[in-house]
């Protein structure tokens, strides 16, 4: 089915191919997250300021009804195949089959920044999805990284060549920066001068393994213990698959804007999830929930050692969590070494450094 719907795909593409390109059409990718408050979104409000730009959204969830999947097919397929930039967050594993026009600009963004877990062709693909990954990282000009330390790993990892890869800083990281007003406590009016504490788990590759989240950590405990002085908020990965308590805690799954939770709360619980990359340019406290870390380690590589690389104290038992917090015991000093190592920036320029560069050429 999926090799059917990249040749129809490729098809209408490549009959629009005939149409010249537009100079100001702008797509934003996102074929997996479609509510596009990522980099893709920091990327479009800083070309808004530089031109007349036109922009196009597409994604892959378009698929889900029958009218907005004949558009995904014609209508959006003919922007993409007349646009002069295109920007991506995630592999648009169509693209494989895409021959685009020289004129255009493909820049992967990706969803995520620094390194932690291995992603892409680091990853054991199978062997026909690695061959399709890679004729779609063929068609990138350039791919933005956080850092320059981190550009040989992300090169490798994208299967590009050095020389695409850009330092300038994630584009979404900007958020984290400016002092704009949220809608964090008009949501949430009860932490309004409450000290909050965010935990943040992902997922797992074993879809069974997600319902052990809640049997390792002890909500009621954790409020007996810290409730007075701590508010608890929880955060679910989109793909954890397992219900959560019915209280003792704000459920913040679906908040829709993750920076502001990351420039509201005050400490983050997290176990392997890349929210710590925020958490940590923002000098937060962080810990590092892994209490099913020998699994892990079987079941995802991991670029360097997790507890002596992960910005913050590895905990295990929720009895470590509260100890850690009562003590202020986070282990920061890991936090600085992961900073200077993953993230060259901290100005919150970082979509205006790649829009310099790929208008003006320069930073």
């Amino acid at each position: 089915m999926k090799k059917l719907f990249y040749f129809l795909y490729s098809v209408f593409f490549h009959l629009f191919r005939v149409f010249p390109i537009k100079e100001n059409r702008v797509v934003l990718l996102s074929p997996h997250n479609a509510n596009f408050k990522d980099s893709l979104m920091y990327v479009k409000q800083e070309f808004a300021k530089r031109g007349d730009f036109s922009f196009v959204e597409i994604s892959s969830r378009e698929l889900d009804g029958i009218p907005s999947a004949i558009k995904f097919f014609t209508i959006k397929a003919f922007l993409l195949a007349t646009a002069k930039y295109i920007f991506l967050n995630d592999t648009f594993m169509p693209m494989a089959k895409l021959n685009f026009s020289e004129k255009a600009v493909i820049v992967q963004l990706w969803h995520g920044q620094g390194v932690f877990k291995k992603f892409v062709m680091d990853t054991d693909l199978d062997p026909g999805v690695r061959k399709i990954a890679q004729k779609c990282a063929d068609k990138y000009t350039y791919v933005v990284v956080s850092s320059k330390q981190v550009l040989p790993l992300c090169a490798g990892a994208f299967g590009v060549e050095k020389e695409k890869c850009l330092p300038f800083g994630q584009p979404a990281s900007d958020a984290l920066f400016k002092n704009t007003k949220t809608h964090f406590y008009d949501t949430f009016p009860e932490l309004r001068g409450r000290k909050t504490i965010l935990y943040a788990p992902t997922f797992r590759d074993d879809a069974r393994a997600d319902k052990q989240i809640f049997e390792n950590f002890d909500i009621e405990k954790f409020n007996r213990e810290l409730g007075a002085d701590y508010a608890l908020l929880i955060r679910l990965h989109p793909q954890v698959h397992t219900s959560v308590p019915e209280n003792g805690f704000i459920n913040a799954t679906d908040y829709d804007d993750v920076n502001e939770l990351i420039r509201e709360c005050d400490i983050l619980i997290t176990d392997y999830s890349s929210i710590c990359m925020d958490f940590s340019m923002l000098k937060k406290p962080m810990l590092f929930f892994a209490y099913d870390l020998e699994k892990y380690k079987e079941d995802r590589d991991l670029y360097f050692d997790y507890e002596s690389y992960v910005p913050g104290k590895v905990v295990k038992t929720t009895d470590e969590i509260i100890s850690a917090i009562r003590k202020g015991d986070f282990d920061e000093e890991k936090n600085a070494a992961f900073r200077e190592f993953n993230f060259d920036y901290y100005d919150g320029r970082s979509s205006a450094r790649l829009a310099d560069f790929l208008l003006n050429k320069e930073v």
